[in-house]
C-alpha cells in the first residue's frame, strides 16, 4: 500500500475583503485569461473594473470554482458559463422569495 500525504494550505479572510486577480486564479486553479473571459461575458465583476489591477470580492471564490466545474464537467464556454451562473442566481433568488412567502405551518 502506498502512503500518500497531502498538505492543504488555506488563508482565512473576512467576508467583505477583496482579493487580487492573481489570488483568485491561484485559489481556483485557473489562468488569468480565463477569468478575463468570464469578466468580459459578465459572469464575474471586479470590485473596481476601471482600476489597472482588478480586485474581486472574496464572495466570488465559490462562483469561480462553480464556473471551473461547469467548464470541465459540461464543457461550457465562457458565454455558456455566464448564462448558467445567471440562471443559477435567478433560481436562488426565486427560492428565497418563495420561502419568504411560505407560512411557517406550510414548511
Amino acid at each position: 500500500m502506498q502512503d500518500t500525504r497531502y498538505t492543504l494550505t488555506c488563508e482565512l479572510v473576512e467576508h467583505g475583503e477583496t482579493i487580487t486577480l492573481a489570488q483568485l486564479c491561484r485559489s481556483a486553479g485557473v489562468h488569468v485569461e480565463w477569468v478575463t473571459l468570464l469578466v468580459e461575458h459578465g459572469a464575474l465583476e471586479p470590485v473596481a473594473p476601471r482600476e489597472r489591477q482588478w480586485r474581486f470580492a472574496v464572495a466570488h471564490l465559490p462562483r469561480v470554482h462553480i464556473a471551473r466545474r461547469l467548464a470541465q464537467d459540461l464543457d461550457l464556454n465562457a458565454s455558456g458559463i455566464a448564462l448558467a451562473l445567471e440562471l443559477m442566481d435567478e433560481i436562488r433568488q426565486l427560492r428565497g422569495r418563495l420561502s419568504a412567502h411560505e407560512a411557517p405551518d406550510e414548511r
